[in-house]
């Protein structure tokens, strides 16, 4: 009875893993850029503001949406972020944050640990 609850639970963990995951995989088999960025608007939304980052790459230009909405336009247009991106997508450059990032694997490890013990019975 327990594994009809526990085998959905570890599946979808896996595939929200997967979202999560696949551009840090990227960055992890590709490497790291870093870029100055310039932000140039705000774009608003139903959840808030959200910034749009300019920056250079080679001889392209790029115009990347934030990915956090904020109540007030942040930062500043015309002010300078630090964006990362895998070394071969810039398009897919965002704000670091390494610390959340780390929670949320973290999270992902002991949701997948704890529906995996409920399916399998390692304890």
């Amino acid at each position: 009875m327990v594994q009809l609850i526990a085998i959905p639970a570890v599946l979808i963990a896996l595939y929200a893993l997967w979202v999560v995951g696949r551009t840090d995989l990227l960055r992890l088999t590709q490497g790291v850029r870093r870029v100055r960025a310039r932000v140039v608007r705000h774009v608003s939304g139903s959840d808030g503001f959200t910034p749009i980052f300019a920056f250079q790459h080679g001889e392209r230009s790029f115009e990347i949406p934030g990915q956090t909405a904020y109540a007030k336009p942040t930062p500043e247009a015309g002010s300078n972020v630090v964006l990362t991106y895998p070394a071969k997508r810039p398009d897919l450059a965002r704000e670091p944050h390494p610390l959340a990032r780390g929670l949320m694997y973290a999270l992902f490890a002991a949701w997948i640990a704890f529906f995996s013990d409920l399916w399998l019975g390692w304890a």
